[in-house]
């Protein structure tokens, strides 16, 4: 049943228009790189300029656009058109069910940002540990905002509209006014695990990455606590009491 749970999973996110759209913004974050790149910029300003575009572009816009989208239609779309119920009916603990959208959401996730990260950061500049240290963040942010989302899609149809106003307004101007507003964001999180694994360089996030990593698993773990316990709350008939 883990098998077929995860083919119908894959089927739901990756439709043809929307696997084009995310493929593009990907490929967008490569395109800048390579027209920097092409202005034959020095060592000293190609790290700067990488290491601004990865943070400000792949972890900042790439990271939670993708996450948002995918992790809301994880299981969103099939409370909206009511084939959860099918699901449902399986002889399938909820927590699995929960479980096995997740990994497959986040997977999609990363496989959507983490190339396109990396090779935007190697075109960049020519050290590829500064595109690690971003390619590892943002597969640790991607399991982060996933749950997030996919949770939050449980509990609101509107969970997309809501969603992008949380990247927009938390984490792209709230967060980045206000230091004090760090500690809960998940683009600071990520921030702080791309400045441990990349090296001179690679920013300041403002965070500990022992404190990023602990907060980055407690906010994976409610939200799949929650997510499991929304589950667990659906009706056949596809509402949730």
């Amino acid at each position: 049943m883990t098998a077929a749970l995860i083919s119908i999973t894959l089927r739901a996110l990756l439709n043809r228009r929307r696997t084009l759209l995310l493929a593009l913004l990907g490929a967008l974050l490569v395109v800048v790189a390579v027209i920097y790149r092409l202005g034959n910029p020095t060592a000293a300003e190609s790290v700067d300029v990488t290491r601004r575009l990865l943070a400000n572009f792949g972890i900042g816009v790439l990271l939670p656009l993708v996450a948002v989208i995918v992790g809301t239609s994880a299981l969103g779309s099939e409370l909206d058109d009511g084939t959860i119920v099918y699901l449902l009916a399986k002889p399938v603990a909820r927590w699995r069910i929960a479980l096995v959208k997740l990994v497959v959401a986040w997977l999609v996730t990363c496989v959507l940002v983490a190339p396109a990260i990396v090779i935007a950061g190697v075109i960049g500049q020519e050290d590829p540990q500064l595109a690690i240290g971003y390619a590892v963040a943002s597969i640790l942010g991607a399991l982060e905002y996933t749950a997030m989302f996919m949770a939050l899609s449980l509990l609101t149809s509107r969970a997309l509209i809501i969603g992008l106003a949380y990247v927009v307004v938390w984490e792209g101007v709230v967060a980045g006014l206000f230091s004090g507003t760090r500690a809960v964001s998940v683009r600071q999180h990520a921030l702080a695990v791309a400045e441990s694994f990349g090296g001179a360089g690679a920013g300041d996030a403002g965070l500990a990455f022992g404190f990023a990593v602990a907060a980055g698993a407690a906010v994976t773990m409610a939200a799949i606590a929650l997510a499991i316990r929304r589950l667990e709350t659906v009706e056949l008939r596809g509402e949730t009491t």
